[in-house]
């Protein structure tokens, strides 16, 4: 079922399966934007590395025309023009690089602004001319970074915020370049790109989760900026503690004691880089708390909260404000990464007591244009606060999705009767309150399809609503979405479960609703206690060193587990066994991130191993191989002990040769997983001798010189692994006398 396709795939343990599961994500498109244009640019001027001008492109307008009839920045911040960019008057702060691009390219400056192609044609001429002056090639893209820098609209100040917003922008292209799938898309070579070697030490700090800006610099990921590259120290954001902080030392007043008790959403309408630059200019007049990176959701804090910073003009002192990369018309801004990063920002401000409730964050359609929402609705659009004229973050903002990161961990009450009876927060035939946010589940046992039928319904028009999802969670398609008095039809789930969820505002109640469920389906499915529990938030919780049976089946179930581990028996081993199909197994920690994965063929035993574990809560995945149900059970065990777990081979947690051992063969073992820096520990079975480890990434490439060394028989070997690694899979070769053993190392 999943026998490797290729000797890399099968050393890195992917499958057939997997390989399906990621194609849609690298496939290329009949024509990429402008590609006739960037080629024709290549073709001219070779001395351009390919994919460097859809790199900048991308970096600044996501490789869109930006015409003078766009949208102006709410911050006031000057709009760039044309597929790269440019910017015509830099208001006295940035470098005017249209200019620039015109005096070094022959264009006229309005036929930049006004031709996709002759914009791109003379971002390349001039981007040529300063290439060949350094007598740099095409082959080495590395090395084009002052060309990157000259051609850039950011001021070339000497303090650390000028410098950090500069290299911002150098990161975001050489990370374009570096990415494989980019590499397919727009047909350029692998550059191999260092990225760790390019930015130094503040590399850690470019690629962290968030930073912080203060008057003493910009730290991120526990580490200080430098302009040199040397010095680092750690210090953590007074306000959001994942935050790169970038403090502006001016753009910014007291709240004169008034309250806190909103949080704005807004559109840069610019790059990352260009806003933190921005708010650093004093003649601006203009910043936000917080600026959001749009290709990983990195945070840059710019102004304390308790300070009032200037972003939403007469609404400023009762408010938080974040700006968000991008373009309100442009939706691809708007990433995964981005929403995500900033609902942890916005849950981390409900929580910090100011009284600001996730349940009142908006939820409505998304427009174009203004409106006030009123007092009651706290988390918000620019658009949506009184005596505006900026309509960021636009109708391209998804508002629901933001509602439900948001507010990611509802109370779900389960409903598993054949049928019954549902009703609002009030019950039978009380009002629901105010501030409701009620999420119920029906999931009968076995159910193919879920009816509900309303006998009465009367919410308040407008302000309180009931949604209805055909599955388990609100991430499931959405069947309607209810307000006021008129009675919804029959509503019916084809998936066997439905998921109910009633929102209320502040102020008004009505009686709400009563309905009736009825299911349809078979009962072949035996009784499973942890059931429902389809969803990592509604996780059966089960304790460990013992043994839990449950089942697979209806089609399409899921199963979810908890768990926490302690800070003495931190070595986790967690197995699934007794299968009647192929099922897989995945090891998640509490933020839903994927920590290691099961996927052995056919009824072989899944087994995944944590070695180190920090003491935490923890989720187990369990689901069916392609869909795989039956009414048979497995068994689910998680075992914890305070000695390292040293036998499993299952590719998981020890890596093992790629080709099956013969009794007589030696056999190799390497803990996992390691940081760059430590060291990984081999221990060897049968063997006493001389042995030679060379290190190979991914794609199979030597990393680093060959070591030569002696292994002894049971006796524990420290493998160095290099301190300037990047997270992810490599795999390590181990010459002995007799075979070579091949040991995935998984790096974090």
């Amino acid at each position: 079922m999943k026998k490797p396709l290729l000797f890399w795939a099968g050393l890195l343990c992917l499958s057939p399966t997997l390989q399906a599961q990621t194609a849609p994500s690298t496939a290329i498109s009949a024509e990429t934007p402008y590609a006739a244009d960037f080629a024709a640019a290549y073709r001219q001027y070779p001395e351009i590395p390919r994919g460097m001008l859809e790199a900048v492109a991308y970096t600044q307008t996501h490789i869109r025309h930006i015409s003078a009839d766009e949208q102006p920045s709410c911050t006031g911040m000057p709009l760039p023009f044309g597929v790269m960019g440019l910017v015509a008057e830099g208001k006295n702060y940035f470098r005017a690089n249209l200019p620039l691009v015109a005096s070094l390219s022959g264009v006229s400056e309005e036929e930049i602004k006004a031709s996709p192609r002759s914009n791109i044609l003379a971002y390349a001429a001039a981007y040529a001319k300063l290439a060949a002056k350094r007598k740099l090639t095409a082959e080495e893209p590395a090395r084009h970074l002052p060309v990157l820098i000259a051609l850039s609209e950011l001021p070339l100040q000497k303090d650390a915020v000028s410098n950090y917003a500069l290299d911002s922008h150098l990161y975001s292209v050489v990370t374009f370049l570096a990415k494989p799938e980019n590499r397919q898309r727009y047909h350029f070579s692998d550059y191999r790109l260092n990225l760790p070697a390019i930015f130094g030490a503040n590399y850690r700090i470019l690629s962290a989760g968030s930073t912080r800006v203060s008057n003493e610099g910009v730290e991120g990921d526990g580490r200080r900026y430098n302009p040199d590259g040397s010095a680092q120290s750690r210090l953590e954001s007074t306000d959001y503690g994942p935050a790169v902080t970038d403090f502006t030392t001016c753009n910014y007043s007291g709240r004169g004691g008034v309250a806190v008790t909103h949080y704005a959403i807004h559109t840069v309408q610019g790059t990352y880089a260009g806003c933190i630059s921005w708010f650093k200019n004093c003649s601006s007049q203009v910043s936000a708390h917080y600026v959001v990176r749009s290709s990983d959701g990195q945070v840059t804090q710019m102004v304390s909260e308790a300070n009032k910073a200037w972003h939403i003009g007469s609404e400023n002192p009762y408010t938080i404000g974040t700006e968000h990369e991008g373009y309100v018309n442009d939706a691809s801004w708007y990433t995964t990464a981005m929403y995500s990063s900033s609902a942890a920002l916005a849950r981390d401000i409900v929580g910090s007591g100011y009284g600001i409730s996730g349940l009142r964050a908006f939820y409505g359609a998304a427009t174009t244009g203004t409106y006030s929402t009123g007092a009651c609705v706290k988390i918000k659009g620019h658009q949506h606060y009184p005596n505006q004229t900026h309509t960021d973050p636009g109708v391209n903002w998804n508002w629901e999705y933001f509602y439900t990161l948001v507010n990611n961990a509802p109370t779900v009450s389960m409903l598993s009767a054949a049928s019954g009876y549902v009703y609002d927060a009030g019950g039978s035939a009380g009002n629901y309150p105010d501030d409701v946010r009620q999420s119920q589940l029906i999931a009968p046992t076995g159910a193919t399809s879920v009816s509900l039928s309303f006998s009465s319904f009367d919410l308040e028009s407008g302000y309180d609503h009931l949604l209805v999802f055909n599955g388990s969670s609100n991430q499931a398609p959405l069947l309607g979405k209810f307000s006021g008095t008129t009675v919804p039809g029959t509503l019916t789930a084809s998936s066997g479960k439905m998921f109910l969820e009633l929102r209320s505002d502040c102020a008004t109640t009505r009686p709400g609703f009563a309905a009736r469920w009825t299911s349809t389906g078979t009962s072949s499915c035996p009784a499973d206690t942890y059931e429902a529990n389809e969803t990592l938030s509604a996780g059966a919780t089960i304790g460990v060193n013992v043994n839990n049976s449950a089942y697979i089946c209806p089609t399409g179930d899921v199963d979810w587990y908890r768990f926490t581990s302690s800070s003495t028996n931190n070595n986790i081993r967690i197995t699934l066994s007794t299968l009647p199909l192929d099922y897989d197994l995945e090891l998640y920690n509490a933020g839903g991130t994927l920590l290691y994965s099961s996927t052995q063929a056919s009824t072989t035993d899944e087994s995944i191993v944590y070695n180190g574990a920090p003491a935490a809560t923890y989720f187990v995945k369990v689901y069916g191989y392609n869909g795989n149900t039956s009414a048979s059970s497995y068994t689910l065990r998680v075992s914890t002990q305070a000695s390292a777990w040293l036998v499993a081979r299952d590719g998981a947690t020890y890596a093992s040769r790629s080709s099956k051992a013969t009794p007589t063969q030696p056999l190799v073992l390497m803990t996992n997983p390691v940081e760059a820096g430590s060291k990984a520990w081999l221990t060897v079975s049968g063997y006493n001798g001389p042995a030679e480890l060379s290190l190979r990434n991914a794609q199979g490439q030597p990393v680093g010189a060959s070591i030569h060394t002696e292994l002894a028989a049971d006796q524990p070997l420290g493998y160095a692994v290099p301190p300037s690694l990047q997270p992810g899979v490599y795999f390590v070769t181990v010459q002995l006398r007799t075979h070579v053993e091949y040991l995935r190392l998984l790096v974090q």
